[in-house]
């Protein structure tokens, strides 16, 4: 298990801003060095993982709303754009590649979690990349001498809400962003609770950061998670502390398959229509669908800690989100 005393000291922090003792920021500091150079040794290296995604057909249903074109307003612009006419008459845009961000949204109007996904309509494939909360990152409107902030604060202290959040990201990867999605964590633990909680189980004792708490401590074995502790543990895994790359996919599939598969499709409907964004998910649909095949893009690989006016973000190297977006985009 990877030092514990460092990351202890960091979950005793305050959650919003981290601050040390002279003595904890040397320690700290020589091990973001480590990082650092071990992101030089790696840059070209992204970690992927594939996997099935098994689920019912209401999962496979609002997997193929959120990245079948036809179904979609056309406000596209990625590559590979054509318009077609349907019965109706309207002009729709199809894309080969669609990107979608999907968010969630605190009682602070801080943001712990962003997904950005892309998918390839021919290949059925799925790319899932998870962006850490402490990310260095461009906000629109932000009332500082530099428009950078922690990308958690986008949507908070930049001038347009979730569209501060998808240009904050669009611009850090140079990468179009087709639609997004904000859905509250309030409403994502009332999902979780609906099913009773997520069963996950973990395979040693740990201890995560959280958002209303400053940390949560899990002890090894199966657990019944609520919203906020499933959120944890995948912000955990984004960054790799305490969980991997493989727990965060697994994840991912867990709330998938447990939360949706176990609630019925009015429910569903219920609360996908409180889903903040341009994606009118209210058009779920249910059709059988081939299940695409999921990969998972990693930016543990490039992270770069940093302390900024007493507060600690993690950066990235411009050449390393560009092999990012490269992967993102690229469907062999």
């Amino acid at each position: 298990m990877k030092d514990k005393r460092v990351r202890d000291m960091l979950y005793h922090t305050s959650d919003q801003e981290l601050r040390f003792t002279e003595e904890d920021r040397n320690e700290v500091f020589e091990r973001i060095h480590k990082l650092d150079t071990t992101y030089e040794k790696k840059t070209s290296l992204i970690a992927k993982r594939i996997a099935p995604l098994t689920a019912s057909l209401v999962v496979v249903g609002l997997c193929m709303f959120l990245f079948t074109p036809s179904i979609l307003p056309g406000n596209n612009v990625n590559e590979g754009i054509t318009s077609t006419d349907n019965a109706s008459g309207l002009v729709v845009q199809e894309n080969e590649i669609l990107t979608t961000l999907l968010t969630v949204k605190d009682d602070n109007n801080r943001i712990p979690i962003n997904l950005l996904l892309t998918y390839h309509k021919e290949k059925n494939i799925l790319k899932v990349l998870s962006i850490p909360r402490d990310t260095h990152a461009p906000i629109v409107g932000i009332e500082k001498t530099t428009p950078y902030d922690k990308l958690s604060h986008a949507y908070v202290n930049g001038s347009g809400g979730a569209e501060d959040v998808r240009a904050a990201l669009s611009s850090l990867f140079d990468l179009p962003i087709d639609y997004h999605a904000v859905i509250e964590l309030e409403t994502l633990s009332t999902m979780v609770d609906s099913v009773n909680g997520i069963e996950y189980d973990l395979r040693e004792d740990i201890r995560v950061r959280a958002i209303s708490n400053v940390a949560f401590d899990f002890q090894k074995g199966t657990h019944r998670l609520n919203g906020e502790e499933f959120v944890a543990l995948l912000m955990d895994a984004t960054v790799g502390n305490a969980l991997d790359e493989e727990e965060q996919l697994t994840l991912i599939n867990a709330f998938i398959n447990q939360t949706m598969n176990g609630l019925p499709a009015a429910q569903l409907k219920q609360f996908t229509a409180q889903i903040e964004g341009d994606l009118p998910i209210e058009q779920l649909v249910e059709d059988e669908k081939e299940i695409p095949s999921i990969q998972l893009v990693s930016l543990i690989d490039g992270m770069v800690g940093s302390k900024i006016d007493e507060a600690y973000y993690i950066k990235f190297k411009k050449d390393f989100l560009n092999s990012v977006s490269e992967e993102l985009t690229t469907f062999n």
